[in-house]
């Protein structure tokens, strides 16, 4: 849990160095929505693909030493929980960025070069 933490504040903080060159295209475009879907596409989607990856990981190599002798067994709770998860710190980091970065546009002024 703590590494998926870490990975969400390392791509926010990304993401929102990223925003500050993404802010002119809000007096291009006048739309505000522009910063949500990119936060999705670059902030949402990798982080539940890489949990997802994880979660199937998990699942990969607890095979060899579930079953058998000793009596393991996979947890899908566990998956499912971590999947959630993952799902959830994927929105919240969209819609931290979405919104952080709407903020860097409204305080966006063009200036010369």
């Amino acid at each position: 849990m703590y590494i998926a933490v870490a990975m969400v504040f390392s791509s926010l903080a990304e993401f929102l160095r990223f925003a500050r060159t993404l802010a002119p295209v809000t007096a291009l475009t006048g739309r505000r929505r522009v910063f949500r879907t990119t936060a999705a596409w670059s902030l949402s989607l990798p982080i539940a693909v890489a949990g997802t990856a994880g979660v199937g990981a998990y699942v990969v190599l607890a095979q060899p030493i579930s079953g058998g002798p000793q009596g393991a067994q996979l947890s899908m709770s566990l998956c499912g929980e971590l999947l959630m998860l993952t799902l959830a710190l994927a929105t919240a980091a969209a819609a931290a960025a979405g919104l952080a970065a709407a903020g860097e546009a409204r305080r966006w002024r063009p200036r010369a070069d």
